[in-house]
Formats: structure tokens, C-alpha cells, sequence
């Protein structure tokens, strides 16, 4: 306790015979302030659709893709939730539909309100975008290094072709955005469920991306493809939300794929084939992933 002591006199005498450091001290507290009192906090949950098709946004279609992004800006960290295209959900009548058809028959509120409704996560806002989205995204922020297997570079190589100035070999490579798109796309290597694991590296890379680029090039990027996307969010409240967003620049990623290992099935449902989870079971591992709270156990009344 004495020495600690000590030392604090030191470096108050230190302070006193020194203006310099004093002056570093001021400018080094109020940017801890700043930090403090700036950096976002709290968590934001997202609904991304992707589309499948090129081009006009307005066009009517199946969403090929549709990820929940959970953003806890307190920690830093992004939970990327991709949903099995063919997987089936709750609609509002109690009935089963196929996931990537809701939003086709419906809009995209009730795309959020059907995985609301069937995995109790609250859902604050939607984007939607498309294939042209992505191509054009990815290009903008310089590429996205993923870990590619030589069945994916074949794979690659086969559907986009090969680009001089974005060669792909077995390991790490930088895709451009054609080949993003491809590897988001793909599912013919496994299964509908490798697809979604490939879609969440996909965004963990682009995130990865973002980090080392600045605040202005991220703005800037913001600014050239905000036609590239629909949203429920006003433009001022998009505007708000780049701001938080630069926050998380280069912050960690956790992929998570739904149905969960285990509880799903190959089935029918209303005539139809697809994905068949098991709602309760994935509901409650979702909410566990997530760190989002169970919902409570309704009370039987006593007889």
C-alpha cells in the first residue's frame, strides 16, 4: 500500500515540473469521455432479404436469402442467423409456408412478423436487397477474403469463370463481387444448410473487410449504393444508423445456421416439399445463441 502511495506522489510531483504531460493527460481523459459517451450501446436486430433476381428492386420474387443480424453494440459483436430457404414457418393463420414464399404472397413485414411469431426474436427493422446488391457491395468495399475448399474454387471457376485479377486456388482468396454471389448462391456442393454456413462467412468476411478501411470510405460507400437497397428505415434513419455502425468496423462475427443440427427433417407440408424443423426445439436454441432470454412458461390452472 506504501508503494502504491509513492508512486502516486511521484507522479503528481512528475505532473506538477511537466506541462506537457499534463496536457496529454487533459486531451487522453477527454477522448476516454468521448469514447465513453459516443460509442453506441445496446442491441438492434435486422432482417436482411435477399432477393432472387438482378437489377430492379421492385420486382416481385422469392427471397433467396433471408439472415437475421443481431448487433450488440455494447460487446461489439454481430450474431449472422441465415434461415434454411426451405424451411417451414408459422404464417399468420397457424399454418405452414415455405420461408423464402412469404414475402412473394406478402410483403416483407410479414416475412418479420412470421419469424417473429415463430422464434420469438423482435425484429426492428428490415433491408432488402438483391443479387446486383451484393456484386456491387462487395466490389465497393475492395473484395472478401473467404476460405475456399477446391471443390468451391471448382465450383466457382465453373459458374462466374476465372478473373486474372481475382485468381482462386485451395485456402484464403479474395472474391470480387460475381464470385461473392456464386459462393453465397451455392448449394449444390451439400446441401441448403452448407449454403446458409457459406452465406455467414460471407458477411463475417465483409465485416472483416470494413476494418480496414476508414470512416470516410465507409460513408462513402454508404453514400455511392444507397440506391442498392429498400429498407423500413427512413434515409435520416439510416444516416443514424451508419453512425452507429462504424462502430463496428472489423467486430466478430458468429455465424449460427437454422434449423439446428438434430431437429429438423426432409419432409411435407400443404402438399409441399421442404425443410421440416422442429419450431420449438430451434426456437429455444436460437434464443439461447443469441443470449435473448426464454420465453416464460405459461402457468397451467389448477383444477
Amino acid at each position: 500500500m506504501n508503494r502504491i502511495r509513492a508512486y502516486f506522489e511521484k507522479a503528481k510531483i512528475y505532473l506538477r515540473q511537466h506541462r506537457r504531460a499534463r496536457i496529454a493527460c487533459i486531451v487522453l481523459a477527454v477522448l476516454l469521455a468521448l469514447f465513453v459517451l459516443l460509442h453506441p450501446h445496446g442491441k438492434m436486430t435486422f432482417l436482411v432479404i435477399g432477393m432472387d433476381n438482378y437489377g430492379s428492386l421492385n420486382e416481385t420474387g422469392r427471397s433467396d436469402v433471408t439472415m437475421l443480424v443481431h448487433v450488440d453494440f455494447t460487446r461489439t459483436r454481430i450474431s449472422a442467423v441465415t434461415f434454411a430457404r426451405d424451411m417451414f414457418v408459422e404464417n399468420e393463420y397457424g399454418k405452414l409456408s415455405k420461408i423464402n414464399t412469404i414475402i412473394r404472397n406478402r410483403d416483407e413485414q410479414a416475412l418479420c412478423d412470421a419469424v417473429e411469431r415463430t422464434f420469438g426474436v423482435s425484429i426492428d427493422g428490415w433491408f432488402r436487397v438483391n443479387f446486383t446488391t451484393v456484386i456491387e457491395l462487395v466490389d465497393a468495399i475492395g473484395g472478401a477474403q473467404v476460405e475456399l475448399t477446391s471443390a468451391e474454387v471448382n465450383y466457382l471457376n465453373r459458374t462466374v469463370g476465372r478473373y486474372p485479377d481475382s485468381p482462386l486456388e485451395e485456402g484464403l482468396c479474395r472474391l470480387n463481387g460475381a464470385q461473392a454471389l456464386a459462393y453465397a448462391r451455392c448449394r449444390k456442393l451439400d446441401n441448403d444448410l452448407g449454403r446458409g454456413e457459406r452465406q455467414g462467412k460471407l458477411i463475417a468476411a465483409m465485416v472483416r473487410q470494413t476494418g480496414h478501411m476508414t470512416a470516410a470510405n465507409v460513408a462513402g460507400v454508404f453514400s455511392s449504393l444507397k440506391h442498392a437497397w429498400h429498407s423500413s428505415y427512413s434515409a435520416l434513419q439510416q444516416i443514424g444508423l451508419l453512425g452507429k455502425a462504424l462502430w463496428l468496423r472489423g467486430a466478430n462475427v458468429t455465424r449460427i445456421g437454422v434449423p439446428f443440427e438434430g431437429h429438423w427433417r426432409y419432409g411435407s407440408a400443404n402438399g409441399t416439399s421442404g425443410v421440416v424443423a422442429d419450431l420449438e426445439a430451434n426456437r429455444l436454441l436460437l434464443l439461447d445463441a443469441l443470449g435473448l432470454p426464454a420465453p416464460r412458461a405459461t402457468a397451467v390452472p389448477e383444477e
